[in-house]
């Protein structure tokens, strides 16, 4: 009973995360071999201002960091 958990910008509309679901499920039903109803996929939409990478906010204008 695989569950999957996917994080992504808010803004993707229902059928995109209808898509997103319905391919992940494919995948993970033809890798482990288990029927679709046992694979749960969760889409959590995060809030670009609460999303980071390189040490800054992804809302932030994105200007290259000096280094330290």
């Amino acid at each position: 009973m695989p569950v999957i958990t996917v994080n992504w910008w808010q803004g993707n509309d229902r059928e995109a995360r209808r898509e997103l679901v319905s391919g992940i499920t494919d995948v993970v039903t033809r890798v482990s071999g288990c029927p679709d109803d046992a694979v749960t996929v969760i889409v959590r939409d995060v809030d670009p201002g609460h999303w980071a990478n390189g040490g800054r906010l992804a809302d932030e204008n994105r200007q290259p960091r000096s280094r330290r």
